[in-house]
């Protein structure tokens, strides 16, 4: 039985007792107006209900999504940062810099379902549960792994070492693929509302949220869609989420035809999200490009002394006690390799003045190469035999004979 106070209004549907001679119905009012029985064709309801779904499958797998913005996305390369992606629209995304120089990567998802996304290297910084979507859900279940809504945004910690990279990879998981099918489900649903005048004010995303906090409705996500019909989309479901008005509905989800259409279609969402699902970001930091610099300075030893430039040039003294000197020498660095915490350089000599060279081994030659070592302040060269401090290994007395 259904009621509307004037034919312009929406019709409001009554609960009806039948009675036994299945002849008459009977129901309770608080005031008069405009009354009708209304009946329709389950066959026609159901044809609709597979257009409506098929259409929504079929619609594109694109969503419209808002491509995200960021602060200071040049600075954001710099520093060695490179970023890399596949060329495809699954994803929008922007590497970019607070104002304290930590890299941030914003990444969004283009897809009309939730996707899954794996995050070597990378922290979650803001991927907010918002009960209001249905991919919270699915973000709940995944555990540590991201789940990036439709048209959705997760922000990353992209700040990495020197020498290391990042990678975010999506793909759509099995609770994504039930969403989506449930999603394109009550959409359908609520086009049959429509044509009876009953769908304004209802909204997909409140009646989500009812069947999201049935049990039933959650323990069938992922498992098929036969477990979705009867966990989310039987008869006492539907009441539940559509309220009164899921007594036009809850025929059309118990039919046999709807439950094979269903089985059917679900090879179709899996086929969909086939290579359609996975994007892959790249964030690389490469290593600072070793120079001289590393080396530059003057380093001191117990009655030795090493200064090198900033282009690669050095000057060694070697004596015995306050005045023998023992040897001077230059020479010439190339192929720097590593930092200022540990670095290494080939050395060239270019200069060999000998004054009481006693050692057993042979003295340094020009043009004679080696590799001088830098490690913790303290430099070591193979050609004399001395190693070097910096001014705070000196004090430490590190390199004191």
């Amino acid at each position: 039985m259904a009621r509307r106070p004037t034919s312009a209004d929406e019709w409001e549907y009554l609960p009806v007792t039948v009675a036994q001679d299945r002849a008459s119905v009977s129901f309770t009012t608080d005031h008069f107006s405009e009354f009708g029985l209304l009946g329709f064709d389950l066959g026609k309801a159901i044809d609709a209900f597979k257009r409506d779904f098929i259409d929504g499958l079929t619609g594109g797998l694109t969503q419209t999504a808002d491509k995200p913005t960021c602060d200071n996305e040049q600075p954001a390369r710099g520093d060695g940062y490179s970023i890399t992606s596949d060329s495809k629209d699954t994803l929008f995304w922007c590497l970019g810099a607070d104002n304290a120089g930590h890299r941030v990567l914003k990444v969004t998802n283009n897809r009309r379902y939730p996707l899954l996304a794996s995050h070597r290297g990378m922290d979650v910084i803001d991927n907010a549960i918002d009960w209001g979507q249905l991919s919270s859900l699915s973000r709940v279940i995944a555990g540590d792994k991201a789940v990036i809504a439709p048209s959705g945004t997760v922000v990353f910690n992209a700040d990495l070492s020197p020498g290391t990279s990042a990678r975010i990879t999506t793909e759509a998981d099995v609770i994504g693929q039930s969403l989506y099918a449930l999603q394109t489900g009550v959409i359908a649903l609520l086009q049959i509302l429509t044509r009876f005048g009953a769908g304004s004010g209802v909204k997909a995303i409140d009646i989500f949220n009812k069947m999201l906090q049935s049990p039933s409705c959650l323990a069938s996500l992922g498992k098929g869609s036969g477990a979705m019909i009867s966990g989310c989309l039987d008869a006492k479901q539907i009441m539940d989420a559509f309220g009164y008005k899921g007594l036009l509905l809850a025929p059309v989800m118990v039919a046999g035809p709807i439950v094979a259409f269903f089985n059917s279609q679900w090879n179709a969402i899996v086929d969909q999200f086939n290579g359609n699902s996975i994007y892959r970001i790249e964030v690389v930091r490469a290593k600072p490009a070793a120079s001289f610099a590393i080396f530059a300075g003057d380093w001191i030893g117990h009655t030795r002394s090493l200064t090198i430039t900033a282009d690669g040039r050095a000057a060694e003294h070697v004596g015995s006690g306050c005045c023998h000197p023992v040897i001077d020498l230059t020479f010439t660095l190339s192929n720097p390799q590593g930092g200022p915490g540990a670095a290494t350089a080939t050395i060239t000599v270019t200069s060999v003045q000998l004054h009481d060279w006693s050692r057993s081994d042979p003295a340094p030659k020009v043009g004679q190469t080696a590799t001088i070592k830098l490690a913790d302040g303290v430099v070591t060269e193979p050609l004399s035999g001395g190693t070097y401090c910096d001014h705070v290994r000196q004090l430490a007395g590190v390199c004191g004979a």
